[in-house]
């Protein structure tokens, strides 16, 4: 019988902790970097009232 049985190497504990911890930390920072993306977005685009685009972006006819 081996004499640690039940011990786990430590490179497939470090390879386990790795797979699992490092999706778990990513997963904020990229749905923080989608809302900074679409908040640019948004900041990128022209408002209607000043750009004198407000009656078309309404439908109304001039």
């Amino acid at each position: 019988m081996a004499n640690r049985a039940y011990s786990t190497p430590i490179s497939t504990w470090a390879f386990h902790t790795v797979c699992t911890g490092l999706p778990a930390l990513m997963a904020p920072a990229l749905v923080a970097l989608a809302l900074v993306a679409l908040a640019l977005l948004g900041l990128a685009t022209p408002d209607p009232v000043i750009s004198g685009r407000v009656a078309h972006t309404q439908g109304v006819a001039q």
